[in-house]
C-alpha cells in the first residue's frame, strides 16, 4: 500500500468511523478503485469505493471526510 492517495482513502475513512461509526463501517466493507473517468473526486459502484486520483488528491483531509460522507449518503 504504498499509493499517497490510498492512504489518504483510508485514513478518511479511519475518520469516518470517528465521526460517524455506522458510515464508515460501511465505507471500511468497500473494495478501493481508482478510476481517473469519473466526474466527482468518489463515488460508489454497488460494493466498490471509486476514486478519481486527481481529484483526491486536491482534498484536504476535511474534504476528503465531507467527499466520503457525501458518497456514502448517495449511495444508500
Amino acid at each position: 500500500m504504498g499509493d499517497p492517495i490510498l492512504k489518504a482513502m483510508h485514513g478518511g475513512i479511519v475518520n469516518v468511523c470517528l465521526s460517524d461509526p455506522a458510515t464508515g463501517a460501511w465505507l471500511s466493507r468497500l473494495g478501493l478503485r481508482q478510476d481517473n473517468s469519473i466526474a466527482k473526486a468518489m463515488q460508489i459502484e454497488i460494493d466498490v469505493l471509486c476514486d478519481s486520483k486527481e481529484h483526491v488528491k486536491t482534498l484536504t483531509v476535511a474534504e476528503l471526510q465531507e467527499a466520503l460522507i457525501a458518497a456514502a449518503k448517495a449511495a444508500r
